[in-house]
């Protein structure tokens, strides 16, 4: 047996698709407001529907059947965890998504962005002070199909997908990590001794930016020559801004 059994030749290459741009999440709200975890459980919901609802973006050939839609027949499920029914797996396949753990991490003292404010407003010297905090998660996707070998194809399909889009995903999003960092064993699930089930552990990393501002500028000198004289001391509080 050759390589040409197991990788026959396709033929004549496909067309390329038109240069437009598909499914692309808008960030605006992203910039007013910054991320949060429930964002995140939003987003990947809306990627995964946005690959499943067209059978072009799918290539196992097996799993061309299965074309997400927002109602009851959808050919796969694709939920939160928190919405997640035993009942309504039937016999079709599902991807859910659960938010798992996540931490802060301090990059600075006192998180403070040194010497921002002092730039940025230089007339307002230290009535301005700005902060910058990381947050480190993963969230989890449980590909869940009828049988073992139907759950790994699944699970390879969703993990390709995350893979090959991963450094795109990160630099639109403006994230600061976006990462497949592990695959689990397949096991039957708990919920649905007849379903097996995936698990597809994502990584991120975000930034979280803030400023406080003084309602009055920090005293810095007092002076006294208005009741000692242009002789008498000053007094100064030696404050030198952020």
């Amino acid at each position: 047996m050759t390589t040409d059994n197991w990788c026959p030749n396709p033929g004549d290459a496909p067309e390329l698709d038109p240069c437009e741009p598909k499914g692309l999440v808008s960030t605006s709200y992203l910039c007013e407001h910054g991320w949060q975890p429930l964002l995140l459980t939003g987003f990947l919901r809306d990627t995964l529907a946005r690959q499943w609802s067209d059978p072009q973006n799918i290539l196992a050939p097996e799993l061309k059947q299965f074309i997400w839609s927002e109602d009851d027949t959808s050919g796969i499920l694709i939920e939160s965890v928190t919405r997640f029914r035993a009942d309504s797996l039937e016999k079709r396949p599902a991807i859910m998504i659960k938010r798992n753990s996540y931490r802060p991490l301090s990059l600075g003292i006192g998180n403070k962005i040194h010497g921002v404010g002092e730039n940025a407003y230089a007339t307002q010297k230290g009535a301005h002070t700005r902060y910058l905090l990381q947050f480190i998660g993963t969230h989890t996707l449980f590909c869940i199909g009828g049988s073992g070998a139907s759950t790994e194809i699944l699970a390879t399909e969703v993990l390709n997908n995350f893979v090959e889009f991963a450094i795109p995903l990160q630099r639109h999003l403006n994230l600061k990590t976006f990462t497949v960092s592990e695959v689990g064993a397949l096991h039957k699930l708990d919920e649905a001794k007849e379903n097996f089930v995936v698990p597809i552990t994502l990584s991120w990393c975000y930034e979280h930016t803030w400023e406080l501002r003084h309602e009055s500028l920090p005293l810095q000198s007092i002076s006294l020559t208005s009741i000692l004289g242009d002789d008498g001391p000053a007094i100064t509080t030696g404050y030198t801004g952020p």
